[in-house]
């Protein structure tokens, strides 16, 4: 069956029948998570964990519709549908295998933890249509990218051919492999991140676009090389800091003027108002690659900061880094 996925309003449709879905995705937690307690403090961190999973899943999902919807302002007059039986094989596919969670419990009891599939980009999906038939039996729609801020509308990162890319709209992506570091034992003054954690972000524009440049061809910084791709390792921990630049222009005013400048990407930075804009560092770990090339993912949280903020002055044309 064929999906178009380009537009508002298709996001929108996708949106609510993934929270629709909500309630069947509960059948692919692991056992643990099924049963409730009768202790009310377990009961309420068992629900914690279902909605961490639920949301890794929707998020997994709705991606490529997202990213579509960032990209256009031309609203689909064609709505998408998805029938359920493509449902039920999207959320068997977005869920890890039950011995991953089994194994990485401790894990992920820790704060702010996680796990995710990540699959590769496929032929099975154009800026218009995802296939699900045949030989796409097993594509996910959005299922190549992820976003590590949660509810974010912008992904972080994403799986192209054999290797990692991260990359977003009006923000920095630092990316290393520093092999086979314990992930749960990974402190800010840990030698590995000494350089990543005294990274600053510019408060400028033009900063901010020459420190881009920087990390495409590739920073160093306190002997660890950062740049916006890496190899697929199994069994590699990765560091990533993502610095998801805020702006503060009035969006409202400038969408106003008529003519708008073409080359004056207002409107994506409008869509950005109600993203989840921050300065995070995460570490993250691919603890498997299934036989379709598809990667399960476990990451954690290592620190958060309130994003830097740019505002470009009344006649600046608004602009990405690159």
């Amino acid at each position: 069956m064929n999906r178009s996925l380009g537009g508002l309003m298709a996001a929108v449709t996708v949106t609510l029948m993934f929270s629709a879905a909500a309630v069947g995705q509960l059948q692919n937690l692991p056992p643990e998570l099924r049963r409730s307690s009768s202790d009310p403090n377990r009961e309420a961190y068992r629900q914690i964990q279902i909605q961490r999973i639920l949301d890794a899943q929707q998020i997994t999902a709705m991606r490529r519709a997202e990213q579509e919807a960032r990209n256009s302002a031309k609203i689909n007059e064609v709505m998408p549908s998805v029938s359920p039986a493509d449902m039920k094989r999207i959320e068997a596919l977005l869920t890890p295998l039950e011995e991953d969670f089994r194994k990485y419990k401790e894990f992920l009891d820790l704060d702010r933890t996680g796990i995710f599939k990540l699959f590769p980009q496929s032929p099975c999906e154009d800026s218009r249509v995802v296939r699900a038939d045949g030989e796409c039996a097993n594509s996910v729609p959005g299922g190549s990218s992820y976003s590590f801020r949660a509810r974010s509308k912008t992904p972080d990162i994403h799986y192209l051919g054999d290797k990692l890319f991260v990359k977003g709209f009006f923000a920095h992506h630092l990316l290393a492999n520093i092999g086979n570091s314990p992930i749960e034992s990974l402190r800010l003054d840990d030698k590995h991140l000494k350089g990543l954690s005294a990274f600053v972000p510019s408060p400028d524009f033009e900063g901010a676009r020459s420190q881009s440049a920087d990390i495409e061809a590739e920073l160093v910084l306190d002997g660890t090389k950062y740049s916006n791709q890496a190899d697929i390792v199994l069994d590699s921990t990765y560091l990533l800091r993502i610095v998801a630049y805020k702006n503060d222009n009035n969006l409202q005013r400038r969408l106003n003027k008529v003519p708008a400048s073409p080359s004056d990407p207002v409107q994506v930075f409008e869509k950005l108002q109600n993203d989840n804009r921050l300065d995070l560092t995460i570490a993250f770990r691919i603890i498997r690659k299934d036989e379709h090339g598809n990667l399960t993912i476990i990451w954690r949280e290592l620190d958060r900061k309130k994003p830097p903020v740019i505002t470009f002055g009344e006649n600046v044309e608004m602009a990405d880094f690159n």
